[in-house]
């Protein structure tokens, strides 16, 4: 009976060390499937500009979707190129821009880089929970050189709210043109709609 029960602790423990390197190690981490990209967490209404803009610059969906609130709306003044609505929702934004970033992530000759602008007479106004910052924009296509291939440009007024945790969000974006010869950021979007 001893014999026994010393050859079974005998197996088991051949067993245990014969399937694992070290069974008191820890496993290795593994690398993120998805990249991350730049986020910082907005507790202000110009960090979710910020991040907006890294957003575009590194194509990442998720950061950008972080940047909405759920209740978010687009608004534009017209379309040169397709006369029609003049808006749409969190859902269709969401959708617009993920086939955006897609597109651009599988074409690494194009890139999007982003410069915002305050405008000098309307100063942000930033209450409690709520914001406005109005901007004027450049929103620049350009090769993997830096040459400017596309520019759209105009005036962005966003109105942001502040939700859970005190983070700040888009809760409605309204793009202007500048200039009437000039497309904005609108035409831009449109394209992948």
């Amino acid at each position: 009976m001893r014999l026994q029960r010393l050859m079974l602790l005998f197996v088991c423990t051949l067993t245990i060390c014969s399937c694992a390197k070290n069974p008191f190690s820890t496993r290795d981490n593994e690398e993120p499937t998805e990249p991350v990209g730049t986020f910082i967490p907005p507790t202000s209404p110009l960090i979710v500009l910020e991040n907006l803009r890294f957003a575009y610059a590194e194509l990442v969906i998720g950061n950008f979707v972080q940047c909405l609130d759920s209740n978010f709306t687009y608004r534009f003044d017209f379309l040169q190129t397709l006369p029609g609505d003049t808006a749409w929702d969190y859902r269709q934004e969401v959708n617009l821009t993920t086939k955006m970033f897609s597109a651009f992530s599988a074409d690494k000759s194009r890139r999007i880089t982003i410069e915002f602008t305050p405008q000098v007479d309307q100063p942000d106004q930033v209450l409690d929970t709520t914001a406005t910052l109005i901007r004027s924009y450049i929103l620049s296509v350009t090769d993997t050189l830096g040459t400017v291939k596309q520019n759209f440009q105009g005036i962005a007024r966003f109105d942001l709210v502040e939700g859970a945790f005190n983070f700040w969000s888009l809760r409605r974006w309204e793009d202007l043109h500048e200039d009437l010869d000039i497309n904005s950021w609108a035409e831009f979007k449109n394209a992948y709609r």
